[in-house]
């Protein structure tokens, strides 16, 4: 499996070669854009795994951090109304934005 990065217009001219490599060689190809990454050709299986481990790890470990706090999480029945008047909810520590800054340092 070779990376290689490739200018906009060299990507656009040899778009079906560049597939063909991702595809059957699982090749990985980053588009650069003024000596810059602006986007990359990954197989199929390659962007399924990456979606899966970050979507899942971050919200389990914000969902442990929730539960430890003594934060229950909740979601409405589909089929019950959902109220129109809102209700504060008081949450003492840090809030949740510096939280999540914190996390990604």
């Amino acid at each position: 499996m070779a990376t290689e990065q490739v200018g906009t217009h060299e990507a656009k001219t040899r778009l079906s070669e560049y597939v063909n490599r991702v595809h059957y060689r699982g090749d990985r190809i980053v588009i650069e854009r003024h000596g810059k990454p602006v986007a990359a050709l990954v197989s199929v299986e390659d962007l399924a795994r990456l979606e899966e481990s970050s979507s899942g790890s971050v919200e389990q470990r914000y969902r442990k951090a929730l539960e430890k706090a003594g934060i229950e999480i909740s979601y409405p029945d589909p089929d019950k109304q959902i109220p129109r008047k809102r209700h504060l909810i008081k949450l003492e520590g840090k809030p949740l934005s510096e939280q999540i800054i914190e996390d990604r340092r």
